[in-house]
């Protein structure tokens, strides 16, 4: 059954994900991460698997920080290079045409960059399809100085897996976090705020505990199963037994004990991210 129609068969929204705003270890990890890129021109790489959050994450932590932001659109991110990158900051951040010579581009993105009011983010998504020599650019990009000023741009790169790992050069000039994925009462808290009275509190925490729900989309999937498999039984409520029949009894995750450890920064001397 269409989960849209299961959906409305319990009268709830076509989209009742949507503005949830469950807070996470995750999301608040992230939002560390995108501060450092802003307050410090940082370079940091956020990974995670499909559906994990990650890009929602990002651009919450991103909304009312005093930043000017530069996002690439290039379809096709394989083929994504620095003339592209150079092209979207001449874009975002001025009004100018960029040079059609390299070496005249990049003395003018140094410019822009350099005398551009405020903290400046370059923003890539899908990030671990980048070529090799682009991540090592974009390092470069960095280093570019202004009036004895420097690095004059964050970077932010959201990927699947880390977008550095392969490139030494890069991954020891940039600070990586991968998330961990949902946890418990995470999950208990999404779903719960979601169906409320439709689910059962017992049938709620065994399936908060369950490995097939830490992930932001495979969670709704098989909350739309759950949904499904309770109107085929022609019950009014999930139960135990459906949560059992749709994830199966998996081991169920261990409730992690205190709050989220938050994670390191690399600092310089000064004490600023680097």
């Amino acid at each position: 059954m269409s989960r849209f129609l299961i959906r409305q068969h319990f009268n709830l929204p076509v989209d009742p994900w949507a503005g949830l705003g469950i807070d996470t270890a995750d999301s608040r990890r992230i939002a560390i991460m995108v501060r450092a890129a802003v307050r410090d021109r940082a370079f940091v790489s956020i990974a995670g698997p499909r559906g994990s959050g990650k890009t929602h994450a990002v651009s919450v932590a991103l909304h009312g920080q005093d930043v000017q932001l530069v996002e690439l659109f290039r379809l096709d991110r394989e083929r994504l290079h620095m003339g592209d990158i150079a092209t979207a900051i001449v874009r975002d951040l001025s009004d100018e045409r960029p040079r059609r010579s390299g070496e005249a581009r990049d003395g003018q993105v140094r410019r822009i960059l350099g005398t551009t009011r405020g903290a400046v983010v370059v923003l890539i998504d899908d990030a671990h399809l980048l070529h090799g020599n682009t991540l090592r650019a974009l390092k470069r990009l960095r280093e570019l100085p202004w009036q004895g000023r420097r690095p004059l741009c964050g970077v932010v790169l959201v990927s699947q897996r880390d977008a550095t790992e392969r490139i030494d050069e890069v991954r020891l000039r940039s600070t990586q976090f991968e998330l961990e994925g949902l946890r418990p009462a995470e999950v208990a808290a999404a779903v719960g705020g979601v169906l409320g009275e439709l689910i059962e509190p017992d049938a709620l925490e065994l399936l908060s505990r369950s490995p097939k729900v830490a992930n932001w989309l495979d969670m709704q999937f098989v909350v739309d199963q759950c949904l499904e498999e309770t109107a085929a039984q022609d019950l009014q409520r999930v139960g135990v037994a459906v949560i059992e029949r749709v994830v199966g009894k998996d081991r169920p995750v261990a409730m992690p004990p205190g709050r989220a450890p938050v994670v390191p920064l690399e600092t310089n001397d000064q004490g600023r991210v680097s």
